[in-house]
């Protein structure tokens, strides 16, 4: 219950998702100049990882048929098993290695945020034929 109740809270409406869209854009072009873990990197890779799962929740609740609400869960998911990992680095090869794989996830965010966005914009200007009927106004016909 109290994981629906917080999948609820992280989605937002189809005309709020082309800004977060540009918010995980915008959070993983910072977050890839990094160079050094540190408590707020730490803190901004977590923001980015609740970020990009609402986006995937947000995606999904507006019906975005596409592969990418998949492809935000997994982007969030990842994020954080890259922090455990630079987290856990006990030197500076695996630290390399930890920031590498991050790197090739957050190009892949910067990459597919946009359309993120766009699809959520082209979903908002052509909604279902069922939405369509139910948003009609309603006729008397005899």
């Amino acid at each position: 219950m109290l994981t629906c109740l917080a999948m609820a809270l992280s989605v937002v409406s189809l005309s709020d998702i082309p800004a977060l869209a540009t918010e995980v854009t915008a959070e993983a072009q910072a977050l890839s100049t990094q160079t050094a873990v540190t408590p707020e990197f730490l803190t901004n890779l977590e923001d980015f990882s609740v970020d990009a799962m609402s986006l995937s929740d947000s995606l999904r609740a507006a019906g975005v048929t596409q592969d990418l609400p998949c492809i935000f869960r997994g982007i969030s998911e990842d994020a954080r098993v890259h922090a455990a990992e630079l987290q856990a680095a006990a030197d500076n090869g695996a630290r390399a290695d930890a920031f590498s794989g991050l790197q090739a996830l957050l190009s892949d965010a910067i990459l597919l945020a946009p359309m993120a966005g766009t699809a959520a914009s082209e979903a908002a200007a052509n909604p279902p034929p069922a939405e369509v009927a139910a948003a009609a106004p309603a006729t008397n016909t005899p």
